[in-house]
């Protein structure tokens, strides 16, 4: 379902697409390191 927001939109990758690959990164690093959450 996620894969649609990091689907490259005509023209090239928006802003937004970047700013979502960003966060999940960020988040599955945090998830990486941290399996028990906050």
């Amino acid at each position: 379902a996620r894969a649609s927001y990091i689907t490259p939109v005509p023209g090239g990758v928006g802003p937004m697409t970047v700013a979502t690959l960003i966060e999940n990164t960020l988040q599955a690093c945090i998830e990486y390191h941290d399996p028990q959450g906050k």
